[in-house]
Order: structure tokens, then sequence, then C-alpha cells
């Protein structure tokens, strides 16, 4: 049930269809001094002033076991997964308003709860703060957006690139006109009023941008699905050729296409792509950027974990 001015948090731990394993196994369970990655995140959600119950969707079972193991047995509901990342979403997203989760997701559109919100978290961000979550919860505004989508500045997340001396994280950046970001995993929604929650995960499921197949994805399926999509090609060809030229040691070009790519255009073009009003929300511990996507940056989230922990909790001083 929704807890008086508290948001409740759907946290996706599936292994399904796009979904990426590391070391061979689902990567919530992956542990990090001596504890699952969704554990972490679990934790942090619930140490969040404004998140009330927490939905994790996964394999049920498993998830039970190691929620026992390390104490957690009040404020969560699991959920058994389904086949693909929406659907858990949706599942996630039914049970969290205290629903039966056999009840389809789409026959609450228009219903009492289709301006309910839900915070949408995945399992594999073990940096993340409590704080973060606030902050992010604070500063969204679900009066005026459907859907708030967290960002954080290549400028905090400098912070946990590696150096000469010490090893880290540097993370592909969406480049606009203000800022050099990159999404932070957290995701603030109202998703009965989504006009096209599908191509959400087809973003997903192609959101590795540097392969270039991913790009030819987007830009056909852009094609196919008519003008809402074909207003956001050309933001999204500009960001694409800006990171090409960046990444290939030539920043002024970068600089100079970037430059055609402000800061709400970004928003507008999600917006017209999902059918909703969104709002960008910046964040500035960077914990919640920091995701375990691939085995080398697990080995240095382990490495430097309690280091960038105190790192973070420095803003708080």
């Amino acid at each position: 049930m929704q807890r008086a001015n508290k948001i409740n948090a759907v946290l996706l731990a599936g292994d399904r269809r796009a979904s990426k394993a590391l070391h061979n196994d689902n990567k919530a369970f992956l542990e990090l001094n001596g504890e699952p990655l969704f554990v972490l995140v679990t934790k942090s959600l619930l140490a969040s002033d404004g998140v009330g119950e927490v939905v994790i969707v996964g394999p049920s079972d498993r998830i039970r076991e190691a929620l026992g193991k390390h104490g957690i047995t009040q404020r969560v509901q699991l959920v058994e997964q389904r086949e693909s990342m929406i659907e858990n979403f949706k599942v996630g997203y039914v049970v969290s308003l205290g629903l039966n989760e056999s009840i389809p997701f789409w026959d609450l559109k228009g219903s009492e709860h289709a301006h309910t919100p839900v915070l949408v978290a995945p399992c594999d961000i073990p940096m993340l703060l409590p704080e973060e979550v606030d902050e992010f919860l604070a500063c969204s505004n679900l009066y005026e957006y459907d859907y708030a989508i967290g960002v954080t500045s290549s400028e905090v997340l400098s912070r946990f690139h590696p150096t000469a001396d010490q090893p880290g994280i540097k993370m592909i950046y969406f480049h606009v006109k203000e800022d050099l970001m990159r999404h932070n995993n957290l995701h603030l929604a109202k998703p009965l009023l989504f006009e096209h929650l599908d191509y959400i995960e087809k973003m997903y499921e192609w959101r590795y941008q540097t392969h270039f197949a991913n790009i030819l994805h987007v830009v056909f399926s852009a094609m196919a699905h008519g003008w809402r999509l074909i207003k956001s090609l050309r933001i999204f060809f500009l960001m694409q050729v800006s990171l090409y030229y960046d990444r290939h040691g030539h920043p002024k070009l970068s600089d100079r296409l970037r430059s055609l790519v402000g800061f709400n255009r970004l928003s507008e073009g999600i917006g017209n792509a999902i059918g909703a009003r969104v709002q960008l929300v910046y964040t500035h511990f960077g914990g919640a950027a920091l995701d375990a996507d691939n085995e080398k940056d697990l080995a240095v989230i382990e490495a430097c974990y309690e280091e960038w922990i105190a790192l973070q909790r420095q803003i708080l001083k």
C-alpha cells in the first residue's frame, strides 16, 4: 500500500531477455562486501525518507532466501519475474498499488490509479545512497510532468574516472549544449499516462549506442513509427555524431554539434518518443550512475567501494 507522503518503488532484478549476466549469473546476486547487489540497492531504497514499500521483481525464491539471510523482512514485496523488462515493470507497478498481480496493467488506465507515481531502479547500482534517492524525489516535479529521468553531470562523475595511480570508471555521456551528462538509473513515473510505454523497452534493448547495429535499430524504428519519432531522430543523430567526434579526438567538432541539442530539446525528444511529458532531473552524488554493467566495472566498484561511498558522503558535510 502507498504510505502517506511516500512513494513506492519497483526494483528490477530479473535475468531474462535483454538483461545482461555477469560471471554467468544474474548480476542481482553477485556479492559486494558479502552482500548481493540487489540487497545493497534495497537497503538504500528502504533508508530513503521518501520511499514507502519496495517491490522486487525477479527470481522470487532466490530473492526471498537472500533477503532473509540479510535480515530484510519488512516493507518488501516479491513478484516472480516475467519474460521482459517492461513486463516485469508492469506487474511490479500493479503490486506497488496494493493490487493483485493478476490484474492487467492496461486495465488500470483511466482508473483512480492513473496519477499514482512509482520510483523505478535497477538491481546493479550498489553505490546508491538513500540521500541521492531523496534528492531525486525532491527535485522531481510530477505536477507538471509524467516522467522524471535522473541524470548526473560529467563534472560530478569525473571524480570516479581512472587516474594514473588508481582504477576508475569513465562512462559514455549524453552530449547536449549545456553539459555532458549520464542517466543515473533512477526513474519516477506515472506510467499509466504514457502513450508508448513499449518504446522504452526497445530503447533498453538497444542501449549500447556505441554498437553500430543498435544505432541502426533506433533509426529505422523511428522511421517506422512515424512523425512522433522522426521529430526525435534529429536530436538522436546530432548526439551520436557529437559522441563519435569526441571519442575520435575531434572535441571542437563535437562541441559544435552538441551546441545544436539543448537540454530541453532532449527531454522533449524523449517525450515525443514515449508520449509523455518528460523532465530531466540532476542529482549530485554520483553513485546511482555507477552501474555494474560489465565485469570490469564491477571489479573497479569492488576495489573502490569504501572510498567512493566516503567521497559521496562528503557532499552531506
